[in-house]
């Protein structure tokens, strides 16, 4: 999603519908991937970040917020709890950025170098001496995959207090934490191990992995071997069973936290076949839902998707939307000539004959002339090898 205005595609779905069962409704979201780059003016950027993140709770792809100023507004990012991609946190004046509720980060896509799930960069400004100084991630308990990065935030007081092995898995995660405000407060004395995100008891670090018993193979709500959390669970739970989960480790089906979501086909004893699983769902991020949301297609490993894979094409059935395997060469519309890019052009000639690979329909004109092979020298095309009009060979339809 390279543009602003895929990455502000939002999609809303009903819980029940969907597989969440906590609240009436959650808002996912799909996510951004620009990294580093400024749209427009600062505060079109910035209103760019609120129609993008706006009242949401779960976000597919990557949380990116940048250049970002004391005069803007971020409440709503408090209603962020999950994110499959990575944190980036870049480029800020804006002297806190409040994520109070971002409970985990799945690390799916990471940020440099494939390396890093929480990237916090630059959030200073050096001219006006302004930049961020509070980050309270105060529910972050799991990181399942990356590392984290903290580098040139010379406001940013007491993240050296985190205890980041309770957040990441320190054998397989790089830490790299460059800190530099040393006029930092302690944290509150009520605070476990002295570790915070701000000042306060409300900011003390929530602990679920490095107080377990060592019964505990994953997360606990506490140090006794009856808080151990359910083996699907990550983040931490509120007891023992899956259905106890604060975040799920694989996939959420409804109020349950599961490895695999039901699949749509099972085996009939009786037949010896494949049957229709009436229980079936797809997988959606995180979460097993019934029906996949309106612009998204169904594949036959049973996933809602953003586009089919090489191979497959798309197709309805029965008004949904599915990925099938192609017949041959999968269909694919060319502009002829007349048509898109080639609106101008003459002929077929050696500038353009690359643009017909592969293509099954052409929608407009063919045209081979003289100079499709000779050149032309008014034009500066150059002369083409009748071989490369081996390309038609895969046309079964042409419109003009």
């Amino acid at each position: 999603m390279a543009n602003s205005a895929e990455a502000g595609f939002l999609l809303t779905f009903l819980l029940l519908s969907s597989g969440w069962c906590v609240t009436p409704e959650k808002k996912v979201c799909q996510g951004g991937n620009n990294r580093l780059t400024l749209l427009s003016s600062v505060d079109d950027h910035y209103q760019n970040m609120v129609k993008m993140y706006s009242n949401c709770t779960v976000i597919l792809e990557n949380l990116e917020i940048t250049y970002t100023t004391d005069k803007h507004d971020l409440s709503f990012l408090k209603t962020i709890e999950e994110v499959g991609g990575y944190v980036l946190i870049a480029l800020n004046q804006a002297p806190e950025i409040p994520l109070t509720n971002l409970r985990i980060i799945r690390g799916h896509t990471l940020y440099s170098d494939n390396s890093f799930a929480l990237a916090v960069l630059s959030n200073y400004n050096q001219s006006t001496r302004m930049g961020m100084k509070k980050l309270p991630l105060t529910r972050l308990t799991e990181i399942l995959k990356g590392g984290v990065r903290f580098a040139n935030n010379p406001s940013l007081c007491h993240m050296e207090t985190i205890q980041w092995a309770d957040i990441l898995n320190m054998k397989s995660s790089p830490l790299d934490l460059e800190l530099s405000n040393k006029f930092c407060e302690n944290c509150d004395s009520s605070c476990y191990n002295g570790s915070c995100w701000a000042l306060g008891p409300e900011n003390c670090q929530t602990f679920t992995k490095l107080t377990c018993a060592e019964q505990c193979s994953g997360r606990c709500k506490g140090p006794k071997p009856s808080d151990c959390c359910n083996e699907h669970c990550a983040s931490g739970c509120t007891g023992p069973r899956p259905t106890d989960c604060l975040a799920c480790r694989d996939f959420q089906d409804e109020d349950t936290c599961k490895d695999a979501c039901p699949p749509l086909m099972r085996y009939n004893p009786n037949t010896h076949q494949l049957a229709p699983n009436p229980d079936g769902k797809y997988n959606f991020g995180a979460t097993c839902v019934k029906s996949c949301p309106h612009n998204y297609v169904v594949t036959d490993h049973g996933a809602c998707v953003r586009a089919c894979s090489p191979g497959t094409h798309e197709v309805d059935e029965d008004g949904v939307r599915k990925c099938k395997k192609c017949d041959g060469l999968c269909p694919k519309v060319c502009s002829g000539l007349g048509v898109g890019h080639l609106t101008n052009v003459l002929s077929v000639n050696a500038s353009n004959i690359d643009s017909f690979e592969n293509c099954t329909t052409i929608n407009g004109d063919v045209l081979i002339l003289k100079t499709t092979l000779t050149g032309d020298i008014f034009t500066k095309t150059p002369k083409m090898d009748p071989a490369r009009l081996n390309v038609f060979k895969t046309v079964k339809e042409i419109t003009g």
